[in-house]
């Protein structure tokens, strides 16, 4: 049994499951975004391991910004290639189509729940989304929230796979003096990780963050990453009149485990943009690795499986300034909610965050498909 795995890229919390697909079964991992980012931002993508079959497809045909090229590219290599099983969690369109056209078995790997109609080409791209999640062979759901969806959206239940995103624990790595080096010794730290666009919801932070800050002086927000909506958010700062606050712009990888160790906070204060969301948010799965609160919004897929309200941290709607202002300061204003929660959030990393479990998962998903491939042999 051949099987392709269609993915953007090789990233670090990909690497454990894929490197266990390969020695499990004969995969042949395609990538189409390998050694690009997202939304102008750069993405720090992992080494594809030499002992993977793998392809890295892309080309210079280049109409909306999109690599019209690197989508004919993908549906030759499926219709014609030697495979059994098409898995992807990118281009599910020319997947779906490659793999009918060619009468080759779906998997759709998918973390997507939410998908709203914002406009009349976002109505009919829903629809063919849904058609798709129906007529897969069957879905690994990357989180609740997604195989609720599936449910929703009129998937046998049988054919839904379920298990949470896995991340890279960094608090293994070693981890540097902050508190010293930032000079914030008597500070109560609330950290943002990520990229600074719209969908985080940043602006909704900083404006409740302005809120605390004028009761609690103590308090510092560092807001960690880069991206198009930094200006604007540095402007925002200043208009508010914050005055403990830093952006520090994009953090190196050895690094990242110094930010996640020396906060009290974490925060994700992620919103619907449009049809825009997080879909799930592995920043939390780290944060949470290095025993940290976690305040999030509906708004974010691991919310439902990682936080639980009063117990590692809380769940706020998004938008809510009020609502995420009162949820900071029930937590920074009471020392003991900071550790205990603190301890809580680790308890779950180690319970959810298995890729021993997610591959077994994987492993289920793959078998249920392969099952009905040797019966109708």
């Amino acid at each position: 049994m051949k099987i392709v795995l269609v993915h953007p890229a090789i990233m670090d919390y990909r690497v454990e499951l894929f490197e266990k697909l390969h020695k499990k079964y004969d995969v042949t991992f395609v990538l189409t975004k390998q050694g690009r980012g997202q939304e102008n931002v750069k993405e720090i993508h992992e080494k594809i391991s030499t002992e993977w079959k793998s392809k890295i497809l892309n080309s210079n045909v280049i109409f909306c910004k999109k690599d019209i090229g690197m989508y004919l590219l993908l549906m030759k290599e499926l219709v014609f290639g030697n495979y059994d099983i098409v898995i992807t969690s990118t281009s599910r369109y020319v997947c779906w189509i490659a793999s009918k056209l060619s009468g080759k078995k779906f998997i759709f790997m998918t973390e997507f729940w939410c998908l709203k109609d914002t406009s009349s080409a976002r109505k009919i791209l829903n629809s063919l989304t849904k058609m798709i999640m129906r007529h897969s062979d069957s879905i690994f759901a990357m989180g609740t929230k997604v195989s609720r969806s599936c449910i929703d959206f009129g998937v046998k239940t049988e054919r839904i796979f379920m298990y949470p995103q896995c991340s890279v624990d960094y608090s293994k790595q070693s981890v540097k003096d902050l508190r010293k080096e930032l000079k914030l010794n008597d500070k109560k730290i609330i950290l943002f990780m990520g990229r600074l666009v719209k969908i985080k919801g940043l602006n909704f932070l900083m404006e409740s963050f302005s809120m605390l800050e004028k009761t609690n002086e103590n308090v510092f927000l560092l807001i960690c990453g880069d991206g198009p909506d930094k200006d604007e958010l540095e402007n925002l700062a200043k208009q508010l009149k914050i005055k403990n606050i830093l952006f520090t712009g994009t953090i190196e990888k050895k690094e990242i485990s110094s930010y996640y160790n020396v906060c009290d906070i974490f925060v994700l204060p992620s919103i619907f943009y449009g049809p825009f969301y997080e879909p799930w948010g592995l920043v939390i799965n780290e944060a949470m690795a290095f025993g940290k609160p976690i305040i999030t919004t509906i708004a974010v897929g691991a919310g439902t499986d990682l936080v639980i309200n009063g117990y590692n941290g809380y769940v706020v709607s998004d938008k809510n300034i009020t609502e995420l202002k009162l949820s900071l300061y029930k937590i920074i204003s009471n020392t003991e909610k900071i550790k205990t929660f603190g301890i809580n959030s680790r308890k779950l990393f180690l319970e959810k965050n298995n890729y021993s479990k997610m591959f077994l998962t994987f492993v289920a998903a793959i078998d249920y498909v392969a099952y009905n491939i040797e019966n109708k042999r």
